[in-house]
C-alpha cells in the first residue's frame, strides 16, 4: 500500500483535517443541518457512507451543547447575561464559519469544539 493509499485510507475521519474534499450535492443540505442545533442529529443519525458529513455532524451536536450552557449561564443575574451574549455571539459565529467551510470542503476543526467531539464521538 502506497502512503497516498494509507493517506485517504484514514479510520477515524476526525483525525483527518486540513485540504479540499469534494461536496456530493446530496450532501450540502446535510452539512447545512450540521450545524443548525439538534438538527444535527438528522445527519449524524442518517448519513452512514460520508464521513465528511458525519464530522461536521459531531462537531455541530458539540457546539449545540455549548449553545444550551450559555442558555443556562443566562439564568445569573449580569454576569451571566454578559456570558450568555459573548458566548451566543460566539456560536453564532461558529456556526457561519462551519457552514461555510463544510460547503467549501474544508475538514475545520474548531477550537475546542473539535478537540470535544474527537474525544465524544
Amino acid at each position: 500500500m502506497t502512503p497516498q493509499n494509507q493517506q485517504d485510507q484514514n479510520p477515524n475521519p476526525i483525525e483527518h483535517v486540513g485540504g479540499k474534499e469534494p461536496v456530493r450535492d446530496q450532501d450540502k443540505i446535510m452539512l447545512v443541518l450540521s450545524y443548525l442545533g439538534l438538527l444535527s442529529l438528522i445527519p449524524l443519525l442518517t448519513v452512514k457512507d460520508s464521513p465528511f458529513v458525519t464530522f461536521h455532524a459531531r462537531q455541530g451536536i458539540v457546539l449545540f451543547g455549548f449553545a444550551v450552557i450559555f442558555a443556562i449561564l443566562n439564568v445569573i443575574p449580569v454576569i451571566g447575561t454578559i456570558l450568555y451574549c459573548v458566548g451566543f455571539l460566539g456560536v453564532l459565529v461558529m456556526t457561519i464559519m462551519g457552514i461555510v467551510k463544510a460547503l467549501g470542503g474544508e475538514r475545520w476543526r474548531m477550537p475546542l469544539i473539535g478537540d470535544i467531539a474527537a474525544k465524544v464521538f
